[in-house]
């Protein structure tokens, strides 16, 4: 074969080659079917898998969230060692990243067992009212320690009030909470209360609701250093300190002493739950 000749094959062969390669499509990565990937996360929209580099993934114990750890009956992690040396405090009105986080539902047993995983008080309220709870974590309402046992929101659809607090119930009797009656709260966005304060007329996300305004209070919360637990603790008008129990009704949240009261006074069932704290 002349050399020209087979100089022009070679070429041809080399390009179709070089071609061949280009035109090749990269195999699509497999994925759950409701997660979307890229080549480094895989987003999901549930409650247990989000935003995690699939690279590190790993479905081990000691990967699970405390939240998580307590659904599953496992031991929960210690907590984290911080430094002991003193640090400029901040404007309560700018949070450190490191001072943030969400709030993990979960599903609990008449003796109070984490039984499973519901999902995540959400920054969409209902019609700009009162909390509910969603699966997906991107949609979970961040917040932030503000104060002597308050909480502020930071993403909520609520902008103001930014406290995030308890709301008496609008079908609510004078006695407040109390084993043996329906009375409740609702979860909602309150303006700042001082800690122990009985109900406060304040600013809240119920005030244009029909019967309102409500009664409200900020300063309840307290988290477990061990577990982050967060409980709630509401202040009767007569200063007494009755059981403030979580619930669901659908997927709205409600505080009552007597969440079985409720449930025979109103129709529907419930589901007690339990809220966990988990640093963002």
């Amino acid at each position: 074969m002349a050399p020209q000749r087979l100089f022009k094959v070679l070429s041809l062969l080399a390009l179709t080659a070089f071609s061949g390669v280009l035109a090749s499509p990269h195999h699509a990565r497999r994925h759950h079917p409701n997660c979307v990937a890229n080549p480094t996360l895989e987003i999901c929209h549930n409650s247990r898998s989000y935003g995690r580099d699939v690279s590190h993934r790993d479905n081990a114990p000691a990967q699970l969230t405390n939240g998580e750890r307590l659904a599953r009956h496992l031991p929960l992690k210690p907590p984290t060692r911080r430094s002991s040396a003193r640090r400029a405090s901040a404007s309560p009105s700018v949070q450190p990243r490191s001072n943030r986080g969400y709030i993990e539902a979960l599903a609990v047993d008449d003796h109070g067992k984490p039984t499973r995983v519901l999902g995540y008080v959400s920054k969409t309220t209902f019609k700009h009212t009162q909390y509910i709870v969603r699966p997906s974590i991107e949609d979970a309402l961040l917040v932030a320690p503000n104060g002597e046992h308050g909480l502020v929101t930071l993403n909520s659809d609520i902008s103001s009030p930014a406290f995030l607090g308890l709301v008496q119930g609008r079908g609510d009797t004078p006695s407040g909470l109390a084993s043996g009656n329906s009375n409740y709260l609702y979860l909602a966005s309150t303006d700042q209360t001082s800690p122990k304060a009985k109900p406060q007329r304040v600013k809240n996300s119920f005030d244009s609701v029909p019967g309102g305004p409500f009664p409200a209070e900020s300063a309840v919360w307290t988290r477990d250093p061990a577990t982050n637990i967060l409980k709630a603790q509401w202040v009767n008008s007569d200063g007494s300190t009755p059981p403030t129990l979580a619930f669901l009704q659908g997927s709205a949240i409600y505080f009552s002493a007597d969440p079985q009261a409720f449930q025979q006074a109103h129709s529907g069932p419930i589901q007690k739950i339990s809220l966990v704290y988990i640093a963002a």
